[in-house]
C-alpha cells in the first residue's frame, strides 16, 4: 500500500481535524502518503472530476488545528447507496486508480459505516473511525467528549442565569435514540434531572422533585434564588414508551426522524401541573 485517502462524513464536531493528523503521521511513519478527499462521499462520487488532491504532508498537517471543531476536509450529506448513477462503484473506483489512492479512511457515524460496508463489498479496502456525538456506536467515538463537556458547561453556566431570574430551565440536547451525553454531560453540569430514553419519564414525579426542590432552594437562599436544571435528551419516552418529539418537523435528508421538541414537550407537561 502506497496512498490512502482520508474521508471525513456526516455532521461535524470536535475530534475530526486529530483524526485527519493522527491518521496522516500514522501513515507518514509508515512510509504511506496519505490525501484528502474533500467534502464526504460527495466528493468520493466526484473524485473522477478532479485535477489534483491535497497531500497530507508534514507542512500540510501542520496547518491544521485539532483543537477546532469541524474538519478541514469538509462534510456532505450524501449517502452512497442513495446515488442513482448504477455505475457509481465503477465511477468511484476510477476516481481512486487516477490517483493511485489504495484504501480509505473514513470518519463518520453510523449512516458513514452502513456505507463503509458497501464500499468494503465492492472491493475498496476501508478502515471506519467512528465519530458521533451521541454516542451510539461504541463507548468511545470521536466527538462524544467535546459534547460531553459543552454540555457540562453551557448547564453550569446557565445557573446563575436561572438563579438571576428564579427559573426552571429545560435544556434539550441531541443523542438519537441514546441518553449517554445527555446523562454524562449532565452529570458534569450538575444538573437536578436528567432525561433519557433508556428510562421512561413519569412526569407526575419530575413535578413533584422539581417543585420541592426548587422552592427549597429559593426558602435557604438569604437573597432568596433559586433555579433547578432539567437536562433534557431529545429521544427521551413517557411511561408508555411513546417517543417524545414535535412530529410537524420533517425528516433530515437521509430521511431521519429529526427528534427535536422534547423539551418543548416536558416544560408543557410541568405547566401542566403548576
Amino acid at each position: 500500500m502506497r496512498r490512502i485517502g482520508v474521508i471525513t462524513s456526516g455532521g461535524d464536531c470536535g475530534g475530526l481535524n486529530a483524526v485527519i493528523k493522527g491518521v496522516a503521521r500514522e501513515a507518514f511513519a509508515l512510509g504511506i502518503e496519505s490525501v484528502v478527499i474533500p467534502h464526504g462521499y460527495a466528493g468520493l462520487y466526484n473524485l473522477i472530476n478532479l485535477d489534483q488532491v491535497v497531500f497530507l504532508n508534514a507542512e500540510r498537517v501542520s496547518k491544521i488545528e485539532a483543537s477546532l471543531a469541524g474538519s478541514e476536509a469538509g462534510h456532505s450529506r450524501v449517502k452512497i447507496s442513495k446515488i442513482a448513477d448504477p455505475h457509481k462503484y465503477e465511477r468511484i473506483k476510477d476516481g481512486l486508480k487516477k490517483f493511485g489512492i489504495d484504501a480509505l479512511v473514513i470518519s463518520g457515524g453510523d449512516d458513514t459505516g452502513s456505507v463503509v460496508v458497501d464500499l468494503s463489498s465492492q472491493g475498496i479496502p476501508c478502515v471506519h473511525v467512528p465519530k458521533t456525538m451521541d454516542l451510539d456506536l461504541q463507548s468511545y467515538s470521536v466527538g462524544g467528549d467535546s459534547a460531553i463537556n459543552r454540555i457540562a458547561v453551557f448547564g453550569r453556566d446557565l445557573k446563575t442565569t436561572g438563579m438571576s431570574h428564579n427559573r426552571i430551565l429545560v435544556i434539550e440536547v441531541f443523542g438519537r435514540y441514546v441518553g449517554h451525553t445527555a446523562f454524562r454531560g449532565g452529570v458534569g453540569a450538575e444538573a437536578d434531572a436528567i432525561l433519557i430514553p433508556e428510562v421512561p419519564v413519569d412526569f407526575d414525579i419530575l413535578y413533584e422533585h422539581m417543585k420541592t426542590t426548587f422552592f427549597a432552594r429559593i426558602e435557604r437562599s438569604d437573597v432568596k434564588a433559586g433555579t433547578y436544571i432539567i437536562i433534557v435528551a431529545e429521544g427521551i419516552k413517557n411511561v408508555s414508551g411513546d417517543m417524545l418529539y414535535d412530529e410537524s418537523i420533517p425528516p433530515d435528508a437521509f430521511g431521519h426522524k429529526k427528534l427535536a421538541g422534547a423539551g418543548k414537550y416536558v416544560r408543557q407537561q410541568l405547566e401542566k401541573r403548576l
